[in-house]
């Protein structure tokens, strides 16, 4: 009995070993379990951060590369720009240069040319003196002005030379005082274009033109008095425009 009893104990005491003995590969299978998937699942997350990063790099690239053919554009078209630039610069240079060398011409020229002017008023037809001696001095003062651009200075000489071209297309009478006869006696000039200047006496009874050969005025026929008289009707356009016979020339 007793030593039945002392087999039982025995064999309780053996249980527990036995079942621990039993109970440790599971635990250890389950540790590896339970590490493979903490693994697994570290991986997971690492593989997901990497696709994610993967995925932010791609795009970074694309977006670099996008970057990179528009940078490539814009340098191309300013690689373009710069040339016309430079084009435009070059002209304008050239254009500078030149306008140097016009106002070096130009600028000399214009006094020959008011020069010129002077000498052919002085040896015209003596019409419209006082006027024309103004404008010619209003030239000379013009071109004499250092603050004045050589532009307006060309502009008045040409205002000026189309002035006295005008006065070779068109007719005109003016009002005057010569020496007729020794006594100062008022007349009506009219002038024919440049080509010829006459005159009448207010009553209409003496007439005379210019003698370019003398230089001073010379008498007419009494029978031109009529036909003057109708002339300076139509400069005044108070008469129809008709042929006139009047002795325009060298020899009267």
């Amino acid at each position: 009995m007793l030593k039945a009893v002392t087999l039982s104990l025995f064999a309780l005491l053996l249980v527990p070993s036995t079942a621990a003995t039993a109970s440790s590969p599971a635990k250890a299978v389950h540790e590896q379990a339970t590490k493979a998937i903490a693994v697994e699942s570290a991986a997971q997350q690492k593989y997901q951060q990497w696709t994610d990063q993967k995925e932010h790099i791609a795009a970074d690239i694309r977006d670099m590369k996008a970057m990179d053919s528009w940078l490539e554009f814009q340098n191309k078209k300013y690689t373009k720009y710069i040339q016309k630039q430079e084009e435009t610069i070059s002209e304008l240079e050239r254009r500078k240069e030149e306008a140097r060398r016009i106002k070096m011409e130009l600028e000399p020229y214009l006094e020959t040319v008011v020069d010129s002017l002077r000498q052919f008023v002085a040896s015209d037809l003596p019409f419209l003196a006082e006027e024309r001696a103004r404008r010619l001095q209003f030239l000379q003062t013009s071109l004499d002005d250092y603050r004045l651009e050589l532009s307006e200075k060309l502009r008045r000489v040409f205002e000026a030379l189309l002035i006295e071209m005008e006065y070779g297309r068109n007719v005109a009478t003016t009002t005057q005082e010569l020496d007729i006869n020794g006594a100062p006696t008022q007349v009506t000039i009219f002038r024919l274009g440049r080509t010829a200047l006459f005159y009448q006496t207010t009553d209409n009874t003496q007439a005379g033109y210019w003698d370019r050969a003398s230089g001073s005025w010379k008498p007419l026929n009494e029978s031109y008095s009529r036909t003057l008289h109708r002339a300076t009707e139509m400069a005044a356009r108070k008469r129809a425009v008709e042929l006139l016979d009047l002795p325009v020339g060298a020899g009267r």
